[in-house]
């Protein structure tokens, strides 16, 4: 559990956000020129140039189409892709965890992530598309709120949902979401393909159009979220000193869990299940700047849109001329994270 909330100087953490940042951009253009077709630095930053309507207006680029191709159709989409798969993940896991004052809870062990899986499976394996294009989107997000939903149904207690009992009856509802899904995958042949691949985790066939379906729910979740920081800080503390300093307790903790709900199932119907981003980058984020949520949230998405970017950039390399779904390299890389961290809870060495 949480022992404290430790603040650090502000003089030194506005330096260090600044280093992520410039480490996110860094990592965003090296990651855009790798591949099958390698493409040089200074070819993919001239495209990039040549993509800002008042810089190409000074100076434009002469680069070869195919490569200006390769870089706006297939790896932009992917970074972007990235960034916000990974950024929304990142941010989840911050609220969850200061919710349940939890360190080893992330959005997939409370039964978001795998609610959300269970309805875009059951979207592919029925060919539902009685809502066009956007079935499996809103299909990911009605399962996933019909799984919180009963989270909070099944944990309500005497007026009020404690932490533990949303905990557990989370954990077992995300166990039952997913055995349905494995399951379907296994007496459904159809979904032998890509869409296996799709759930195993991958942002490789990202399209433009899901990125602008998704931009304005992760904006509109993450703006809400920040919001709601100072609430956040005081939950993190325990329901009773929430409670004492004025926030409705079941009113904030049901708003940043719907919010988290909205963002985590749209990114999930278009990613698959990425664990581990939700688990890892909270701490890491925690470690470095401190306790505040202020803090806390905004570069947790960084780091989380960092560690998807060098995961992906991983899966092209791990397995010469294959790409392996990411979610396979976030756990490889998370499972020793998390016994990590569960050692330093069974030493009771864990200071938030």
């Amino acid at each position: 559990m949480f022992s404290e909330v430790r603040y650090h100087n502000r003089s030194i953490r506005m330096p260090a956000v600044l280093l992520s940042l410039i480490l996110l951009i860094a990592i965003s253009i090296l990651s855009i020129g790798m591949g099958n077709i390698s493409i040089p630095v200074r070819r993919t930053m001239e495209i990039i140039w040549d993509q800002i309507p008042f810089l190409s207006a000074i100076h434009h680029f002469a680069v070869p189409r195919n490569d200006y191709l390769i870089v706006t159709e297939l790896r932009e989409p992917q970074i972007v892709g990235a960034i916000l798969v990974g950024s929304t993940l990142a941010i989840g896991g911050s609220v969850v965890q200061s919710i349940f004052r939890n360190p080893i809870t992330e959005p997939y062990i409370i039964g978001i992530s795998s609610g959300a899986a269970l309805g875009a499976v059951l979207s592919i394996a029925l060919s539902l598309s009685f809502l066009g294009y956007y079935t499996l989107e809103i299909n990911a997000f009605v399962f996933s709120t019909v799984t919180v939903a009963l989270v909070y149904l099944i944990s309500f207690r005497h007026g009020r949902a404690p932490p533990t009992f949303l905990l557990l009856i989370g954990i077992s509802l995300s166990f039952f979401s997913s055995s349905i899904v494995s399951f379907i995958i296994f007496s459904d042949v159809n979904l032998a393909g890509s869409e296996y691949f799709w759930l195993l985790g991958s942002i490789e066939t990202i399209s433009w159009s899901e990125i602008m379906t998704l931009i304005p729910i992760v904006l509109f979740s993450s703006i809400g979220i920040y919001l709601l920081r100072n609430e956040l800080d005081a939950l993190q503390m325990g329901d009773e000193h929430a409670q004492s300093i004025g926030v409705n307790v079941e009113r904030t903790k049901a708003i940043l869990i719907a919010l988290v709900t909205l963002s985590t199932s749209a990114v999930v119907s278009v990613s698959g299940l990425i664990g581990f981003v939700g688990l890892i980058m909270p701490h890491i984020s925690r470690l470095i700047y401190g306790g505040s949520n202020r803090y806390v949230i905004p570069t947790s998405a960084i780091f989380g849109s960092i560690f998807l970017m060098v995961a992906n950039d991983l899966s092209k390399v791990i397995i010469q001329g294959e790409v392996i779904p990411i979610g396979i390299v976030t756990g490889i890389i998370g499972v020793p994270f998390f016994i990590y961290l569960l050692n330093r809870m069974a030493r009771g060495s864990y200071i938030q």
